[in-house]
């Protein structure tokens, strides 16, 4: 049967439903000033999905049961939002189509809302979070779920990933990434930990190599004060004794070889003591930087907790003499 013609038929059977059904369930309370200007809309929602304005004829659709909620419109109406990719909202329609079961729908109107029925079945599941916790606010995919808790809510989305954060005040964010399988309910339970219990101190090195560098560096540097202190004590003694010789006729380091060696000893240890107290003054300031570097950190560790799953499986479901393949899985 074409999708046209389907729709068509749906529209003449319920022209014809008013009087016949009258008495139905579905068609208790509605009078028929309501029922001719939901007939008016149904029409109207017909002739703009055959020209494929989906939109529009979803909008006519939903004016009608507005006027009288019959089943053979709502499905129209599940129709519209397959064509528009909203697989959930159709699923919510068309629990509400087939709620009085066959006998308001046309019997291949019945027959291809019953696939529906199982293809969006694998498309859509349901996720319960419960939050316990006062003040705390749950989103789901980046929209409020519960405003502030405690509370339950259910929600039914797409089959696949989602993203489940709890955030308070005071509170590390919780973050929850869950896999919903088709036809299921996942059940996620909020648990916030305190600020104060989650909060971890770091370093960027270990706290020793600081310490370290900045003992090292001074320990280098009174090696090189030691030798500057030698340098000059020798020096002392060379320029005492240049005094003591030399005062009177003066002296000539040429030929007074001792005094030439405690003069160049004098030197050799102040020169070593500049280059080994430079090298520790280095070390000294590397070290301190480091330390400055190297204060703890106040981090707050949030580790993604991921729940569920699905298995791969390829469903059928037979449509309009031929049939609907679909394969779910995570990947």
């Amino acid at each position: 049967m074409k999708l046209g013609t389907v729709f068509l038929v749906a529209g003449m059977m319920f022209a014809s439903a008013g009087v016949a059904q009258a008495d139905q369930e579905w068609a208790q309370g509605v009078s028929d000033t309501q029922k001719a200007a939901a007939q008016k809309k149904l029409e109207e929602g017909n002739g703009l999905f055959i020209k494929q304005n989906y939109s529009e004829a979803l909008k006519a659709y939903q004016a009608a049961v507005a006027e009288w909620d019959h089943p053979a419109i709502r499905f129209n109406i599940v129709r519209c939002y397959i064509q528009l990719d909203k697989p959930v909202e159709a699923s919510d329609n068309l629990q509400k189509a087939l709620k009085y079961g066959a006998a308001p729908l046309e019997e291949a109107v019945y027959t291809e809302a019953l696939s529906y029925q199982k293809l969006l079945a694998n498309q859509i599941a349901e996720i319960e979070i419960n939050c316990t916790q006062d003040g705390a606010k749950v989103t789901l995919d980046g929209e409020t779920l519960i405003a502030k808790c405690p509370g339950t809510e259910k929600r039914r989305v797409l089959a696949g990933q989602h993203g489940v954060i709890t955030t308070k005040e005071g509170f590390l964010p919780q973050n929850v990434e869950v896999v919903l399988v088709g036809g299921k309910t996942e059940k996620v339970e909020t648990k916030l930990v305190p600020l104060t219990k989650a909060a971890k101190v770091v370093h960027r090195w270990p706290t020793w190599i600081p310490w370290v560098v900045f003992g090292g560096g001074a320990v280098v540097a009174g090696f090189g004060g030691f030798f500057k202190a030698q340098g000059f004590s020798q020096m002392s003694d060379f320029d005492k004794a240049v005094s003591s010789r030399c005062q009177t006729n003066g002296c000539d380091l040429a030929t007074e070889t001792d005094l030439k060696r405690m003069h160049d000893r004098a030197k050799t240890y102040d020169n070593v003591g500049t280059v080994v107290l430079s090298i520790g003054a280095v070390g000294v300031v590397a070290g301190g930087v480091m330390l400055v570097m190297n204060r703890g950190k106040t981090v707050y560790e949030q580790p993604t907790e991921k729940r569920g799953g699905m298995d791969a499986r390829i469903d059928y479901v037979p449509h309009d003499g031929g049939g609907v393949l679909t394969f779910s899985g995570q990947f």
